[in-house]
């Protein structure tokens, strides 16, 4: 004898159990994407991210944004053209916000913090506020990305002022005396014979 609603509540019950399942295992996804946003993006045998990185991340997300796409978007295309430690990392910030295991906010802050970067700060602080008070970010993150490149370029004339003191030191100590010795020597040589 054939029940109909008998059926009808086993079948209810099978998709019940599917989607009981299938909230499992979003549940445990997520939980390790907390995880790995608790634990940290950084791969270990990476090195950090450069200003020169950072200031090419802004240029690309300030041009794609001055064309008028998101932000997300912009982050995602940068992350799909460069393989580097801070892309990797931003991508994996980005994933996590977007399928909503952190916000925005506490993914850029802890790469912030993990990155202990000023220009890299910066930037996050300007996102946040443009986040917060609803400003247009690319026209911010040019002057940062202006600003950057300002800081790194006197950073390379310090160093390159720098250079003639740092040469001195082996031209006294290797240089000089190997020339003196094979100046002098014959000469030294000849008074003795």
């Amino acid at each position: 004898m054939f029940y109909p609603n008998y059926a009808l509540g086993l079948v209810a019950a099978g998709c019940l159990g599917y989607v009981v399942e299938i909230e499992e295992y979003a549940k445990k996804f997520i939980q390790k994407i907390r995880g790995k946003v608790q634990s940290g993006f950084v791969r270990k045998d990476d090195r950090l991210p450069t200003s020169s990185d950072i200031a090419q991340m802004l240029d690309l997300l300030v041009l794609s944004l001055s064309a008028g796409l998101s932000f997300d978007f912009s982050l995602a295309m940068y992350c799909s053209k460069f393989d580097n430690r801070l892309s990797r990392d931003m991508y994996s910030a980005l994933f996590s916000w977007q399928i909503g295991a952190t916000t925005r906010v506490d993914a850029l802050e802890h790469l912030s913090g993990v990155y202990k970067d000023p220009s890299f700060e910066r930037f996050v602080q300007c996102v946040v506020e443009s986040i917060e008070l609803g400003a247009p970010i690319a026209q911010t993150l040019e002057s940062h990305s202006e600003m950057i490149r300002q800081t790194r370029r006197y950073e390379l004339e310090e160093e390159i002022e720098k250079l003639p003191i740092k040469i001195l030191i082996p031209l006294t100590t290797l240089i000089l005396p190997a020339m003196l010795i094979a100046i002098l020597g014959p000469i030294f040589a000849g008074l003795f014979n």
